[in-house]
Protein backbone atom coordinates (compact mmCIF):
# COMPACT_ATOMS: atom_id res chain seq x y z
CA UNK A 1 0.00 0.00 0.00
CA UNK A 2 2.74 2.52 0.70
CA UNK A 3 4.31 1.52 -2.28
CA UNK A 4 1.04 2.60 -4.64
CA UNK A 5 1.39 5.98 -2.69
CA UNK A 6 4.99 6.64 -3.15
CA UNK A 7 4.23 5.53 -6.99
CA UNK A 8 1.57 8.25 -7.05
CA UNK A 9 3.68 11.10 -5.55
CA UNK A 10 6.32 10.12 -8.13
CA UNK A 11 4.04 10.24 -11.01
CA UNK A 12 2.82 14.05 -10.02
CA UNK A 13 5.76 15.06 -9.26
CA UNK A 14 6.80 14.28 -12.83
CA UNK A 15 3.72 15.64 -14.29
CA UNK A 16 4.12 18.69 -12.56
CA UNK A 17 7.81 19.18 -13.37
CA UNK A 18 6.77 18.43 -17.00
CA UNK A 19 4.24 21.40 -17.24
CA UNK A 20 6.36 23.38 -15.38
CA UNK A 21 8.89 23.04 -17.95
CA UNK A 22 7.04 23.42 -21.28
CA UNK A 23 5.36 26.79 -20.03
CA UNK A 24 9.08 27.63 -19.64
CA UNK A 25 10.05 26.74 -22.93
CA UNK A 26 6.85 28.14 -24.50
CA UNK A 27 6.19 31.47 -22.65
CA UNK A 28 10.40 31.60 -21.07
CA UNK A 29 12.32 34.67 -21.26
CA UNK A 30 14.29 33.45 -24.31
CA UNK A 31 10.88 33.71 -26.51
CA UNK A 32 9.48 37.43 -25.16
CA UNK A 33 9.97 40.39 -27.47
CA UNK A 34 12.83 43.12 -26.27
CA UNK A 35 10.98 45.78 -24.44
CA UNK A 36 14.33 47.56 -24.55
CA UNK A 37 13.61 51.50 -25.00
CA UNK A 38 9.59 52.33 -25.62
CA UNK A 39 7.54 49.55 -27.12
CA UNK A 40 6.11 52.58 -29.71
CA UNK A 41 10.03 52.90 -30.77
CA UNK A 42 9.11 49.41 -32.11
CA UNK A 43 6.67 50.21 -35.08
CA UNK A 44 8.37 51.74 -37.65
CA UNK A 45 5.60 52.71 -39.62
CA UNK A 46 4.75 55.73 -36.85
CA UNK A 47 5.22 59.24 -37.27
CA UNK A 48 7.68 61.27 -34.81
CA UNK A 49 4.41 61.66 -32.89
CA UNK A 50 4.30 57.80 -32.32
CA UNK A 51 0.89 58.07 -34.21
CA UNK A 52 0.28 55.64 -36.92
CA UNK A 53 0.50 56.70 -40.74
CA UNK A 54 -2.89 57.84 -42.46
CA UNK A 55 -2.75 56.24 -45.98
CA UNK A 56 -6.09 56.91 -48.01
CA UNK A 57 -7.98 58.24 -45.23
CA UNK A 58 -7.37 54.95 -43.33
CA UNK A 59 -4.54 54.46 -39.81
CA UNK A 60 -2.43 51.65 -41.33
CA UNK A 61 -1.32 49.43 -38.68
CA UNK A 62 0.69 46.20 -39.51
CA UNK A 63 1.66 43.53 -36.86
CA UNK A 64 2.89 39.88 -36.84
CA UNK A 65 2.28 37.12 -34.91
CA UNK A 66 4.88 35.02 -33.35
CA UNK A 67 4.66 31.93 -31.37
CA UNK A 68 3.98 33.58 -28.35
CA UNK A 69 4.04 37.34 -28.98
CA UNK A 70 2.83 39.94 -31.27
CA UNK A 71 5.24 41.86 -32.86
CA UNK A 72 5.09 44.90 -32.76
CA UNK A 73 2.81 45.00 -29.29
CA UNK A 74 1.68 48.81 -29.54
CA UNK A 75 -0.04 51.37 -31.28
CA UNK A 76 -1.06 54.51 -31.16
CA UNK A 77 -4.22 55.92 -33.12
CA UNK A 78 -6.30 59.25 -33.29
CA UNK A 79 -10.24 58.39 -32.32
CA UNK A 80 -12.43 58.96 -35.06
CA UNK A 81 -10.30 57.65 -37.96
CA UNK A 82 -11.14 54.20 -39.64
CA UNK A 83 -7.79 51.75 -38.95
CA UNK A 84 -6.54 49.03 -41.40
CA UNK A 85 -4.96 46.26 -39.08
CA UNK A 86 -3.10 44.19 -41.05
CA UNK A 87 -2.06 41.01 -38.87
CA UNK A 88 0.23 38.76 -40.29
CA UNK A 89 0.94 34.93 -39.55
CA UNK A 90 4.33 33.85 -38.75
CA UNK A 91 2.96 30.22 -38.87
CA UNK A 92 4.64 29.78 -35.49
CA UNK A 93 2.40 27.62 -33.74
CA UNK A 94 1.07 29.37 -30.02
CA UNK A 95 -1.57 30.04 -28.14
CA UNK A 96 -1.58 33.74 -30.42
CA UNK A 97 -2.13 32.10 -33.60
CA UNK A 98 -5.08 31.22 -33.36
CA UNK A 99 -7.60 34.59 -32.96
CA UNK A 100 -7.38 38.06 -31.39
CA UNK A 101 -9.89 39.41 -28.97
CA UNK A 102 -9.42 43.51 -28.95
CA UNK A 103 -12.57 43.90 -26.35
CA UNK A 104 -13.71 47.80 -26.99
CA UNK A 105 -12.72 48.03 -30.39
CA UNK A 106 -13.37 44.79 -31.86
CA UNK A 107 -16.88 43.26 -31.92
CA UNK A 108 -16.24 39.48 -31.19
CA UNK A 109 -13.16 37.80 -32.25
CA UNK A 110 -10.87 38.07 -35.01
CA UNK A 111 -10.11 34.13 -36.41
CA UNK A 112 -6.60 33.98 -37.94
CA UNK A 113 -5.67 31.98 -40.84
CA UNK A 114 -2.00 30.12 -39.41
CA UNK A 115 -0.87 29.71 -42.84
CA UNK A 116 2.67 31.23 -42.47
CA UNK A 117 2.34 34.39 -44.47
CA UNK A 118 -1.17 34.98 -44.28
CA UNK A 119 -2.30 38.00 -43.78
CA UNK A 120 -5.56 39.05 -42.39
CA UNK A 121 -7.24 42.75 -42.23
CA UNK A 122 -9.53 44.24 -39.79
CA UNK A 123 -11.53 47.24 -40.39
CA UNK A 124 -12.45 49.38 -37.01
CA UNK A 125 -12.68 52.98 -36.23
CA UNK A 126 -11.86 53.37 -32.86
CA UNK A 127 -14.72 56.06 -31.21
CA UNK A 128 -13.25 56.79 -28.05
CA UNK A 129 -9.78 58.18 -25.85
CA UNK A 130 -8.27 55.28 -24.43
CA UNK A 131 -6.02 52.24 -23.45
CA UNK A 132 -7.40 49.07 -25.17
CA UNK A 133 -5.66 45.80 -24.45
CA UNK A 134 -5.72 42.98 -27.11
CA UNK A 135 -4.59 39.59 -26.58
CA UNK A 136 -5.11 36.00 -27.84
CA UNK A 137 -8.40 34.02 -26.36
CA UNK A 138 -6.98 33.08 -23.01
CA UNK A 139 -5.18 36.44 -22.56
CA UNK A 140 -1.74 35.37 -21.92
CA UNK A 141 0.13 37.51 -25.11
CA UNK A 142 -0.68 40.66 -24.49
CA UNK A 143 -0.42 43.91 -26.88
CA UNK A 144 -1.98 47.57 -26.22
CA UNK A 145 -3.63 49.96 -28.42
CA UNK A 146 -3.64 53.87 -27.32
CA UNK A 147 -6.52 55.97 -28.95
CA UNK A 148 -5.97 59.73 -28.26
CA UNK A 149 -7.32 62.60 -29.78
Amino acid sequence: MNNNKTIQYVTMSVIIISVLISGYILIGPGNQPSNQGNNQNQNANQDTNGLAPIVNGKQIIKMTVLGSSYSPNYFKLKAGIPVQWEITSSGQSGCDSGAIVANGLLQGITYLDPGAGQVKVVEFTPQSVGTYRFSCTMGMVRGTIEVVN
